[in-house]
């Protein structure tokens, strides 16, 4: 039986609005999955 939430609120909070990842998105975008996987461990 599925939760009835007609009578709760959810609240969903995206990564993005609580910090700033412009950088990291930039990493991603210019130098894909590999690229970014090696900025995640360096920092």
């Amino acid at each position: 039986m599925p939760l009835d939430l007609s009578d709760i609120l959810v609240v969903g909070v995206s990564s993005r609005a609580l910090f700033d990842l412009e950088e990291e998105n930039e990493i991603f975008t210019k130098e894909g999955i590999s690229g970014y996987r090696k900025y995640q461990q360096e920092h």
